[in-house]
């Protein structure tokens, strides 16, 4: 049952807030009302539980269908016994002859209020819900029922701790029980029961023979709403719905919806399919296909999540690709390399030599040691050091690559040309300086 706060109040149902029904329930407030009836928030006087008490109004309780209804819905809760169907704990009548149904208090909103308030939701959120609508009718096929009347409406979304959407599906006033057998009293004049956009073919055309799979078409019409923020068949009135249900196919959820992940596509349309032999054959077997398609959506976006985070960190570090990043710093490593052991070798040559000869005075060391930091990066340590020279992060020259005392004097007199820098092949090779990024 839908209801709608902004109708004229039942004047038979409003002068039950305040009173006690059956001896113990005391009606606290009214929660809303619909065509049918009202639902009210009451207090357990002998335990203290609050639940919510379903009335049928005086005039449609004297309705055979709606009574009917009324205590079917209170049947198939009950058989069923899953924790995402609303539990019903108790049926009677007012003291004023009202049949009530005490059910679990439900704090939430249904799932057509959410679509409302956000239009379309995220296909992970979409195939969560779907899948605890699943599991209720697994459930409830398993126990001989079809809902016939899955909607939006009929999905309420619990707020709970563990989960912020949990499905309770209620409203089982038209559902199908198998246990009834013979002529079903709610259809037996071919009435068409139901909400028009989530109804099969085979349930718009009254077929008497309705099983578990027309329920499978209403989850596959909800989860096309989640996705896209429409039904998959829509039309200005009623009958033309109906037609279109049955005559056609419904565009695929990407066309309206292209982020939809491909699997989730698959397991849509074929629940959508209008021969009931080409869905699914039962509510297990497209929660498997569900579960599935949630997999790969995760997956997807924690791949999305790491890509951008890969390209946001090398954004701020504001780094060049790598091929650059390792030329620069082998050229560099090279030329400091090269400078501080000429130096080493210059002031060793120049210890046991003449006098005169020139040595390299503070300011010009410094200016060697320094290039390399003036272009932004130092040379890196080598993984085993094995002297001093070594451990203060500079390696020697190979024998074939070292400079002769002749060369290092030329190289220290004013104006003299530095040799040009090594490849970083040499550089690698020669001072055992790694090229890989630090």
């Amino acid at each position: 049952m839908s209801f709608d706060s902004g109708k004229k109040p039942l004047d038979e149902l409003d002068l039950l807030v305040g009173s006690t029904v059956a001896g113990k329930y005391h009606i606290d407030r009214l929660i809303g009302r619909g065509g049918m009836g009202a639902v009210f928030q009451a207090t357990n006087a002998g335990i203290g539980k609050r639940v919510a008490l379903k009335f049928l109004g005086v005039a449609t309780s004297k309705d055979n269908d709606a009574a009917t209804r009324f205590q079917r819905e209170a049947e198939a809760a009950s058989l069923a016994e899953s924790p995402h169907i609303v539990q019903i704990f108790d049926s009677g009548r007012s003291e004023q002859g009202l049949p009530f149904l005490v059910m679990e208090l439900l704090i939430g909103e249904d799932l057509r209020e959410r679509l409302r308030r956000e239009t379309r939701l995220d296909a992970d959120t979409s195939v969560r819900i779907g899948i605890q609508v699943l599991k209720a009718l697994r459930q409830a096929h398993a126990a001989g029922i079809v809902h016939r009347d899955l909607k939006p409406d009929n999905v309420f979304l619990c707020r709970r701790d563990d989960e912020p959407s949990f499905v309770k599906i209620v409203d089982f006033g038209i559902s199908k029980l198998s246990q009834h057998a013979g002529v079903d009293t709610l259809t037996h004049k071919g009435a068409v029961l139901g909400t028009a956009y989530y109804m099969s073919p085979e349930q718009a055309q009254s077929f008497p023979d309705i099983d578990g799979r027309t329920d499978l078409f209403s989850v596959g019409a909800i989860l096309y709403e989640m996705l896209t923020g429409e039904p998959p068949h829509s039309a200005p009135t009623f009958e033309a719905v109906l037609i279109a249900i049955c005559t056609k196919d419904a565009a695929d959820v990407r066309s309206k919806a292209p982020s939809t992940p491909e699997k989730l596509a698959r397991v849509v349309a074929r629940a959508l399919k209008r021969e009931r032999d080409e869905r699914y054959a039962s509510a297990t077997e497209m929660l498997s296909d569900l579960e599935a398609a949630l997999r790969e959506s995760r997956q997807l976006s924690t791949k999305t999540r790491s890509s951008a985070g890969v390209w946001v960190d090398s954004a701020a570090k504001g780094s060049a690709p790598d091929r650059y990043r390792t030329l620069v710093f082998a050229v560099v490593a090279a030329l400091g390399g090269f400078a501080v052991a000429a130096y080493l070798v210059a002031r060793g040559a120049s210890s046991g030599s003449d006098a005169k000869q020139p040595t390299p005075t503070p300011a010009a060391s410094a200016e060697l040691v320094a290039q390399p930091a003036a272009l932004g990066t130092q040379p890196a340590a080598p993984s085993q050091p094995s002297e001093p020279a070594a451990s203060a992060g500079v390696a020697t020259r190979p024998a074939s690559q070292k400079l002769t005392q002749a060369k290092a004097q030329e190289l220290l007199k004013p104006g003299s040309k530095r040799p040009a820098p090594l490849s970083s092949a040499g550089v690698a090779g020669g001072l055992g300086l790694s090229t890989r990024e630090p």
